[in-house]
């Protein structure tokens, strides 16, 4: 157990880190540095609010759903892209989570990856783990949290770009808009897919050497449920990711063809 002065020393490396943040945030940004720093700390109020809703017994589906739409609202908002990019950025992450969430239900399940790990036994010593809450459930709220903002950036980076081609070359068509769509899109996705892979790389270093120091074998590292919960995560955000690009572009599509269709009645 953490005792009161290691609490105070956390809170005071998190305070003085928060204040370099933020004074980086203003002296890069801007204006727009300062929405980013609040709408980080927006997005962690709504995350503490849905843990305690969730411990609350609260169906954690619907938590979850309103969560997340949240969570991709104020990230896709705190770009300050124009209105075109934010609505068609902000509909694409939202399919997305709905897709996530339709593969991770029964991957959760399969996988069976939930919960704590043989690892924790020592930590847990002494605690109860009777807290009447689903861990599958939690591990299908933590699975799809974990992959929303990749999937923010890359949609916002996706239409930012696109939208900016299309107003430097407005006669462009939609077959050829696609291709350099697919051509931009590309470049962002390996941009963001190794910003994922070193992110999940990092978190995998200590495990790593607690599979050394354990002698696990290839095959117990495998069926490891630590491993496999951070695998599963890492594929999740990779998927994510990669389905946004074509999302992007469909909707982008569709609502270019709605401006021009109202543009034409506006005209009769």
């Amino acid at each position: 157990m953490a005792t009161k002065e290691s609490r105070y020393t956390i809170m005071s490396v998190l305070m003085m880190l928060s204040v370099i943040l933020f004074a980086l945030m203003l002296a890069i940004g801007g204006v727009k540095g300062i929405g980013a720093f609040v709408s980080l700390w927006i997005s962690f109020a709504i995350m503490v609010v849905m843990t305690i809703l969730i411990s609350f017994q609260f169906n954690a589906f619907w938590v979850l759903l309103i969560g997340g739409a949240s969570l991709l609202t104020v990230t896709v908002l705190s770009a300050s892209a124009d209105e075109r990019t934010t609505i068609i950025a902000l509909i694409a992450s939202l399919i997305v989570m709905l897709i996530l969430l339709a593969v991770i239900l029964p991957t959760e399940h399969i996988a069976i990856a939930q919960g704590f790990a043989e690892e924790n036994s020592e930590e847990l010593e002494g605690l109860s783990l009777a807290i009447n809450i689903n861990f599958g459930t939690l591990g299908i709220v933590a699975a799809l949290l974990a992959t929303l903002g990749a999937i923010a950036e890359a949609s916002v980076a996706i239409a930012t770009g696109i939208g900016e081609l299309l107003n430097s070359k407005p006669s462009l068509q939609d077959n050829e808009l696609i291709g350099v769509g697919q051509l931009l899109g590309k470049q962002i996705i390996g941009t963001a897919v190794n910003t994922v892979l070193f992110g999940f790389l990092a978190d995998f270093l200590s495990l790593a050497v607690l599979f050394s120091k354990l002698k696990y074998t290839f095959g117990e590292i495998l069926n490891a449920k630590l491993f496999t919960s951070s695998m599963l995560s890492l594929l999740y955000a990779l998927l994510g990711v990669i389905i946004t690009l074509p999302i992007t572009i469909i909707i982008f599509l569709l609502y270019q063809k709605h401006q021009k269709v109202d543009a034409n009645r506006g005209k009769l």
